[in-house]
């Protein structure tokens, strides 16, 4: 009796541990997020794709990567997530708040398609390029989304000049 009381004991004392331990789910987006940050891109909150400009709650995983050059400060959303905005070169895609200059048209109708379908948005703004990401894929889709972005972040330099 006295050890099953014991072994009791323990098991109260390390069940609340376990809350600490992460689930497969954690284990993966910590892993993306440190490989992420690895191959230069921030990893932050951002807002909805289509969120009108009154909208502020930060409900969405930004991928993103800064820009080359400082005069290339962009500001547009390019995103599939709802059926709010306007046409874009793109099919399927959707401009909200600002659509970019002429001169990326050629770059976005080439690149979006190929996109992992986790990604709902292409995000445009002072501090970078990004993208709007569900985190549910795996790794071989973050490096799909590492090498688009660093494209357009080499291509914005050209663009931008």
């Amino acid at each position: 009796m006295t050890w099953l009381l014991i072994v009791l004991g323990v098991a109260v004392v390390i069940s609340p541990l376990m809350w600490f331990r992460q689930s497969p789910r954690q284990k993966l987006i910590t892993e993306l997020r440190r490989s992420a940050g690895s191959a230069g891109l921030q990893v932050s909150l951002y807002r909805r794709p289509d969120a009108r400009e009154e909208e502020t709650r930060l409900e969405c995983i930004c991928y993103r990567i800064p820009w080359l050059d400082g005069d290339c400060r962009q500001n547009w959303v390019l995103h599939r997530f709802s059926a709010r905005g306007w046409d874009s070169v793109c099919p399927g895609w959707l401009w909200t708040l600002n659509q970019a200059a002429p001169e990326w048209d050629a770059l976005l109708a080439d690149q979006m398609d190929d996109f992992p379908a986790g990604v709902s948005a292409l995000v445009a703004t002072d501090a970078g390029i990004g993208v709007i990401w569900n985190e549910r894929d795996d790794a071989a889709d973050l490096g799909r989304i590492v090498d688009k972005l660093k494209k357009f972040q080499h291509q914005a330099k050209e663009i931008c000049r």
